[in-house]
């Protein structure tokens, strides 16, 4: 349940993270990948290559003298070899897109110049629309898109960012607003690999010369444990819950357990146009639950890495916490206690916020409201505020 420093990062072709300035050292441990990590990963790059070699087994078994069951497990088996070998196609290409881990260059961290930032904190609901919305069609990521071309941002700090997931058509929503959008950076850190494949996480966008130059996730794992047991408990109640309940049956093997959901931060360097270093880190918090000191937990060891790094740093995150409860003031305390301050304090009472060191200034916060009726692009609203980093003479 402790943090751990996890670099599986996903990151898209068509925006490679470039080589240059280091992320900071951490004495966390490293995110051990389990079996089901490794299962779901398999299940994600090369299910569509094992299928569709099935299929075309099957058929020419099926019209050759070869026979239906043997075109098909030919078929299967060719299709996953070749998934095996896409797959370290794959790999290397990552490597290329992401840089070598420890080849990069010490940042420099003192601001050399002065701009300012258009910064937005965006919860995108995987792409699938408003509240109690469910799959990611085209229309509703071009409105997604739209939500965020619209304000113009530098950098855009995004949670529930979808691979693979059922629930969102097995989209990638990273890449589908890459492709719309066009940033100069992009990644995402997953918190979870589930055995089906479907991984969830947060990101980060840049735009208008930025680039993202090292990135990584602080993962903190589930309130409940990580270990197999658990994740194999939760993941059987909730496909028996779903499965049961459509037979109007409702019957769960393991009495209900709570769904298993660990916690990330995307953690990234970015170099602006200007030529400044600033540290950005994009999180997903759960809210908070009975007998469980979230913030303790979860906050406040991620916040704690700040320490690392004296230059600019900007931190945003959905928080699932609404202003002014206690979790809200405690909140405030443990980032006032690292140098950061809430930037984005002003605008309507929002769980999704934004934090900055004092090396900026900030203004103009504003919760992008739509009106009454009008179609939403996610469950939540982004906000949108302008960060002024002063250079120091």
């Amino acid at each position: 349940m402790a943090l751990s420093v996890d670099r599986n990062v996903h990151a898209v072709a068509e925006c490679p993270t470039s080589l240059g300035a280091a992320l900071p050292e951490l004495s966390e441990p490293a995110q051990v990948r389990g079996v089901i990590d490794c299962v779901g990963t398999q299940l994600r790059n090369n299910a569509r290559y094992v299928v569709g070699g099935s299929g075309v087994g099957a058929i020419v078994g099926a019209t050759t003298g070869l026979g239906m069951a043997r075109g098909l497990l030919l078929g299967a088996s060719t299709g996953a070899v070749f998934g095996v070998r896409a797959g370290r196609a794959r790999l290397h290409g990552a490597v290329g897109q992401v840089g070598v881990v420890g080849a990069h260059e010490v940042p420099t961290a003192t601001p050399a110049a002065t701009e300012t930032l258009r910064v937005m904190e965006f919860n995108v609901h995987g792409g699938m629309g408003g509240p109690g919305k469910f799959f990611a069609t085209p229309a509703k990521l071009e409105l997604l898109a739209e939500t965020i071309r619209q304000e113009q941002p530098d950098i855009v700090l995004l949670q529930e960012l979808d691979n693979c997931a059922v629930r969102s058509n097995f989209v990638d929503t990273l890449c589908q607003l890459v492709k719309r959008l066009h940033p100069t950076g992009a990644v995402m850190t997953p918190a979870i690999e589930k055995v089906n494949g479907r991984r969830e996480g947060t990101g980060v966008m840049t735009f208008h010369g930025g680039t993202i130059t090292d990135a990584r996730g602080l993962r903190i794992g589930d309130a409940l444990g990580d270990d197999f047991g658990r994740r194999f408990r939760a993941t059987a109640d909730a496909w028996a819950g779903v499965a049961s309940n459509k037979l109007g049956r409702p019957w769960l093997p393991f009495g209900g357990t709570k769904e298993y959901q660990p916690r990330v931060a995307t953690d990234v360097m970015v170099r602006t146009v200007a030529g400044n270093h600033i540290r950005v880190m994009s999180g997903h918090f759960s809210p908070p639950q009975h007998g469980i000191d979230e913030p303790k937990r979860q906050i406040e060891p991620v916040v704690a890495t700040v320490a690392t790094w004296p230059g600019p740093t900007i931190f945003g995150a959905d928080f699932n916490t609404r202003d002014g409860s206690a979790e809200f003031v405690r909140e405030h305390a443990v980032f006032a206690a690292a140098g950061l301050t809430e930037s984005t304090a002003g605008a309507p009472p929002n769980s999704d916020r934004v934090y900055a060191s004092a090396h900026f200034s900030a203004a103009n916060p504003r919760k992008l409201l739509v009106p009454d009726g009008a179609v939403r692009a996610s469950d939540h609203y982004p906000v949108v505020v302008e960060l002024t980093l002063h250079a120091i003479a």
